[in-house]
C-alpha cells in the first residue's frame, strides 16, 4: 500500500511541497483547494499526483501509457464450465490503484439498489430486500466489467472535479484493454460508479410494474407480490443494451410460490438461509467437529469462515458454530 509523501491533513505543506519542486507550472492553487475542500487528493496535474504518491512522474506515466507491462494475465474454471480471463495489476500499478481505491472511489456516493462492493451491505443485506415475496426474477449482466469502457471511467473522474489531463491519468491506471479488468481493485467501485445511472433506469421501469430492484455486482434481481411477465425481460434488455450493457439468457432465472427463492446464494422464502442441504451439511460438520475436533485441525480456519457466513443471516446458529470452530485445536 502507497503512503502519500505529504498528509493530507496538512494541505498547506503539500502547496510548500509543490512550490518547493520543479511543478510550480503545472500547479493551479484554485483547484487544489476546491477538491482539498471536498475531501479529494489535490490531483491538480499527473505530475503533482506523482509527487503525492512518492514516485517519478515518469513511472506514473509508463503505468498509464504502458500496461502490458504492469498486468498479469492468467484464466481461472468458472464453476458453471468455462473460463474466466483475470488481468491482475502487479505489485506497484495494485498499490496505486489501492490508493485510487481509498482516497478517492470510496468517498464517492453509490446507487441506492447496488449492494455489492457496498460498505454496510452484502449478500445478505440484498437477499434481505426481497426475503418473503412471492414472485421473484434474478438475470445475470454478461461480461459486466467487460462493458464498461475507458470512456466511461475517464468520465467518472471528471464528474468528481478532476481536470481532463488527471481524469485520462486516472482512467488509463484503472482500465486495461479499453475497459475495467477482472482482477484490479478499483474495478468494482468503479463499474458501481458507471451503472448508477442505468440502476436508476432499472429500477423505475421496475417500480412501474410494483417491482422491487436490487443489484449485487452483476446479478440483478427482482421481486413482486405478483407475477413477473416474461415480456419484462425484452423491456429491461432494451434498456441495458442502450447504456452497452447486455443480459445473460443462460443465467435468467423465475421463481414463484412453492418454488425455492434464491437471492445471491441465499433462499428468501421466509428468512435470508442457505438451502436446505447445504444447512444439513453444515449441521453434520460441525457436530463431528465438536465430536471429535482433533480430526478437524486442519480445517479449523475452514470451519471459522463457514461460522463466520453463518452468523451473517443467522446469528445465534453462527455464534454456535464458531464456539465449535475456536474450539478446534491449532497446530
Amino acid at each position: 500500500m502507497l503512503t502519500p509523501l505529504i498528509s493530507y491533513d496538512s494541505p498547506e505543506a503539500l502547496k510548500k511541497a509543490i512550490r518547493d519542486s520543479d511543478l510550480t507550472y503545472s500547479f493551479d492553487e484554485g483547484l487544489f483547494d476546491y477538491l482539498v475542500g471536498r475531501g479529494l487528493p489535490p490531483l491538480t496535474s499527473p505530475t503533482v499526483f506523482a509527487l503525492i504518491l512518492g514516485i517519478s512522474p515518469k513511472l506514473l506515466t509508463s503505468m498509464a501509457r504502458n500496461p502490458n507491462r504492469y498486468y498479469r494475465i492468467f484464466r481461472i474454471q468458472k464453476r458453471g464450465g468455462g473460463e474466466r480471463t483475470i488481468s491482475a495489476p502487479r505489485t506497484f500499478l495494485k498499490a496505486v490503484q489501492y490508493y485510487i481505491l481509498r482516497f478517492i472511489l470510496h468517498k464517492q456516493p453509490v446507487s441506492d439498489f447496488a449492494t455489492g462492493f457496498v460498505r454496510g451491505k452484502g449478500i445478505v443485506h440484498n437477499a434481505r430486500l426481497h426475503t418473503g415475496l412471492p414472485f421473484l426474477l434474478n438475470v445475470d449482466l454478461r461480461d459486466f466489467f467487460g462493458s464498461v469502457t475507458s470512456s466511461q471511467v475517464r468520465g467518472e473522474f471528471l464528474k468528481i472535479g478532476f481536470p481532463v489531463m488527471v481524469a485520462d491519468s486516472l482512467a488509463h491506471l484503472c482500465t486495461f484493454g479499453g475497459s475495467l479488468p477482472q482482477g484490479a481493485p478499483t474495478s468494482p467501485a468503479l463499474s458501481n460508479l458507471v451503472f448508477a445511472d442505468v440502476d436508476q433506469r432499472v429500477a423505475d421501469l421496475a417500480s412501474v410494474r410494483a417491482m422491487g430492484y436490487s443489484r449485487y455486482a452483476d446479478d440483478m434481481t427482482f421481486s413482486s407480490l405478483r407475477p413477473i411477465p416474461r415480456h419484462f425481460l425484452g423491456e429491461l434488455d432494451r434498456t441495458l443494451q442502450g447504456h452497452g450493457f447486455r443480459l445473460n439468457p443462460e443465467k435468467t432465472r423465475f421463481a414463484g410460490p412453492g418454488q425455492a427463492r434464491y437471492v445471491t446464494g441465499l433462499v428468501v422464502n421466509v428468512r435470508p438461509q442457505v438451502d436446505r442441504q447445504t444447512r444439513r451439511r453444515m449441521r453434520a460438520m460441525f457436530h463431528q467437529a465438536s465430536m471429535n475436533p482433533g480430526r478437524f485441525t486442519d480445517r479449523a480456519n475452514e470451519l471459522l469462515g463457514w461460522a463466520s457466513y453463518v452468523q451473517s443471516f443467522d446469528f445465534v446458529r453462527g455464534q454456535r458454530y464458531i464456539a465449535v470452530a475456536k474450539s478446534i485445536p491449532r497446530r
